[in-house]
């Protein structure tokens, strides 16, 4: 690979991401509606087209706002929403998306199209830092392994908000560190517009401001100890540092209320306040803290909507917001070990092995990370550290942000501590792996785990929700039902997502658990969480009715259910006999 030299770097890097973009594409022109997408699709549809924002507080808007205006370009309308707002009136997620002006097909595709161009950004941002560190080849090789990491090429297909998420913590902590090293106004402003659109992306953006914080007061204690040793060095200049991470904060909350302010352009302070207040409501919030958080949606609607979210998730957390599955077991506290155990059987097998080996070089050579590296470890720790104490544990993608931090400074470490065509050698060796192992669940990205962990077959063990499970495989259950000569009719579909059975399959029987006194013989398409989690989720939801059916369900099935096909690794088909 010597023969990678700068002025090949930008067309194998671009050469990478698009081969990357496309796998993202040509998953996602097949996946069903995941669990949430109705929900965003709606809210995207509001602020775009409406201009109003009563529908989805707990995500922020910037990634549905894009969706939004993809899908009113493709003809999709607005969500009916009664004038004066109600829940009970208002048009519900799978009403809008599958009796829209626009097939949902259409509708969906449409809504998702943005999306996988924030992993062709991820992959140009990695490459260009590590290009920087270690030079043009080991900036290609980050692109590789970011390119082909199953976990990002599955996320950056759907419309959520992890993918910007994971973007925009990268970028911004990039710019940070490089606005300390340069101590440049320009950067921090830059780290402040790059802050500002991911606190508008996902409300756990908002851990970059601690996080930012804590890398300037490091950066100060750094210089202050090696003015001590290398006393001819330029003096610290800490409130220059101080005074950037300010410029940043500033800027960023004017680009997070400018994100809010479009998507609600059309709604007076009095409707925002009552937006705010519902939401916090159907939360569960405190009254008090409710009535703090509408005064100051009354004085600034788009603070009040964002501070609005942020408590509910905070609520939701506290008390409880799903049932969480790990290893066999539930829970609605959630689990310490959680995301770590999820890192650990969700990333590659050839991602790890660069990890350890990262690892043990700069053990083995005791080589200390310089500053830059330590930025980059730090956040991705802490990260994790923070999933401790959490009690949604629904998905590797909440911690999706520390895996590009985490793959680039182990690019970087490996490139410092071996010859470059040694480290080369490693690097492209690894990353090559990785394409394999991503290339041979294509396409069913969200359910890999890796070789280490018995592959995807036994991904149900460990995990499930969007680590497996979020829907995704009901429009590929067809091919299957022809391939195995069963009919659309004989069918009965127990399925979880975002999808809609009657939609997709309008010859088959949905399966209604409220209803469900016994399960006839007969063919039966199963989605994992259904199998899996749906009685406990039920019963926390207090629909207890369905949590009886869903439970007879299983019970048969585990008795005397013979599975005679698979779609993906989501749905499996039964046969119950006589």
């Amino acid at each position: 690979m010597g023969f990678v030299k700068e002025r090949m770097f930008w067309p194998a890097v671009i050469l990478i991401a698009a081969l990357g973009t496309f796998l993202v594409y040509d998953h996602s022109r097949l996946d069903s509606a995941t669990m949430d997408e109705p929900f965003h699709a709606l809210a995207a549809a509001e602020y775009a087209i409406s201009g109003t924002y009563w529908a989805n507080l707990e995500h922020p808007p910037l990634m549905k706002l894009l969706a939004g205006v993809s899908m009113e370009k493709a003809g999709a309308r607005a969500p009916r929403l009664p004038e004066p707002f109600s829940f009970k009136t208002a048009e519900m997620p799978r009403a809008f998306s599958y009796e829209n002006s626009i097939p949902p097909e259409a509708l969906f595709a449409a809504a998702r199209r943005p999306f996988p161009f924030l992993l062709f950004l991820l992959v140009a941002a990695g490459a260009v830092v590590v290009r920087h560190f270690a030079g043009p080849l080991a900036g290609v090789a980050a692109a590789l392994f970011l390119a082909f990491e199953p976990n990002l090429v599955a996320h950056a297909g759907v419309l959520h908000t992890d993918a910007a998420a994971t973007l925009g913590y990268f970028v911004t902590i990039t710019l940070a560190l490089f606005a300390l090293k340069r101590r440049s106004w320009l950067l921090w402003a830059a780290t402040g517009i790059s802050m500002g659109l991911s606190l508008a992306a996902k409300f756990s953006a908002v851990l970059l401001a601690p996080l930012t914080l804590a890398l300037v007061l490091l950066f100060i204690l750094k210089e202050r100890r090696d003015a001590r040793d290398e006393p001819d060095l330029p003096p610290s200049k800490p409130l220059r540092h101080l005074g950037g991470l300010i410029l940043a904060g500033t800027v960023a909350g004017i680009v997070l209320l400018a994100a809010y302010h479009v998507c609600m352009r059309n709604m007076d302070a009095e409707k925002a306040a009552r937006a705010a207040e519902l939401f916090l409501k159907s939360r569960g919030t405190p009254a008090a803290e409710t009535e703090t958080v509408v005064r100051i949606s009354r004085l600034l609607p788009e603070a009040g909507h964002y501070l609005a979210g942020l408590k509910g998730i905070a609520v939701q957390n506290r008390l409880g917001g799903n049932v969480n599955y790990l290893r066999g077991e539930t829970s609605v506290d959630g689990f310490w070990d959680y995301f770590f155990v999820a890192f650990a059987v969700k990333s590659s097998a050839a991602f790890l092995v660069l990890l350890v080996s990262a690892l043990l070089l700069s053990l083995i050579r005791r080589t200390n990370p310089a500053f830059f590296e330590v930025g980059l470890l730090f956040p991705a720790a802490f990260l994790y550290l923070s999933g401790i104490g959490a009690s949604y544990n629904i998905g590797i993608r909440h911690m999706l942000p520390a895996t590009p931090l985490l793959l680039v400074s182990a690019v970087i470490l490996i490139w410092r501590n071996l010859t470059r065509e040694k480290a080369a050698a490693l690097c492209f060796a690894l990353g090559a792996l990785q394409a394999v192992e991503t290339f041979a669940i294509h396409p069913h990205e969200f359910s890999f785990f890796n070789v280490l962990s018995g592959g995807p077959g036994q991904g149900e063990y460990w995990l499930n929700d969007s680590n497996l499970d979020w829907g995704q495989d009901l429009l590929r259950l067809r091919p299957e039902l022809t391939r195995l000569g069963i009919r659309e009719e004989e069918v009965t579909i127990a399925y979880f997502g975002g999808g809609l059975v009657p939609s997709a399959f309008p010859k088959s029987q949905d399966f209604a658990p409220e209803i469900a006194r016994e399960i006839p013989p007969g063919i039966y398409a199963v989605s994992s969480f259904i199998e899996r989690v749906a009685p406990e989720f039920m019963v926390f939801n207090q629909k207890f009715e369905a949590a009886r059916g869903y439970a007879l369900l299983r019970a048969v099935i585990r008795q005397r259910g013979e599975a005679v096909g698979r779609v993906g690794y989501s749905i499996r088909i039964y046969r119950i006999p006589r």
